[in-house]
């Protein structure tokens, strides 16, 4: 996990650059805001309300109960991001789902609108059960499109 400064969405550094377990300390300077990388052990899931488009209503009520049991906060739009640790096999990717949200790893960032420093926080994000693993791969895991001919390169004949 690392932090760093964010002005107008856009890193004020080469967040990528930025060792893991490197966190901004101090008060947040006007006019910029917090982003954070989760962690290898961590995802977000970023639930997003705005423009006439709601996230909510994609997740089914099940999911969603358990969605609010782990640590989460409302982000500026109303939205959410939900903290948790992933406790399926399968590879998720930092990406979109088209269904207003988007799941943040360790290959992206959010902006962090809680109040309270994520360190002090890491112990209310729970682990994922199988059925919202399942949920979460259907969204989430890149899969590969189209058909792949394997050429058989035997010269033994």
């Amino acid at each position: 996990m690392k932090s760093f400064l964010l002005r107008e969405k856009i890193p004020i550094t080469k967040w990528g650059l930025i060792p893991d377990g490197v966190m901004y300390k101090g008060d947040i300077p006007e006019g910029y805001n917090l982003a954070i990388v989760p962690g290898p052990e961590y995802i977000i899931l970023d639930v997003d309300r705005h423009n006439g488009k709601d996230g909510f209503k994609h997740i089914p009520f099940e999911i969603l109960q358990e969605l609010e049991e782990t640590f989460n906060y409302t982000t500026k739009n109303n939205g959410k991001h939900y903290w948790l640790k992933y406790t399926g096999n399968k590879k998720l990717g930092n990406k979109t789902s088209g269904k207003s949200s988007d799941l943040r790893t360790e290959k992206g960032y959010v902006a962090y609108w809680h109040n309270e420093p994520i360190e002090q926080c890491l112990h209310r994000i729970r682990r994922t059960s199988p059925q919202l693993n399942e949920w979460l791969e259907g969204l989430f895991c890149y899969t590969v499109k189209g058909k792949f001919k394997i050429k058989n390169n035997d010269n033994s004949k």
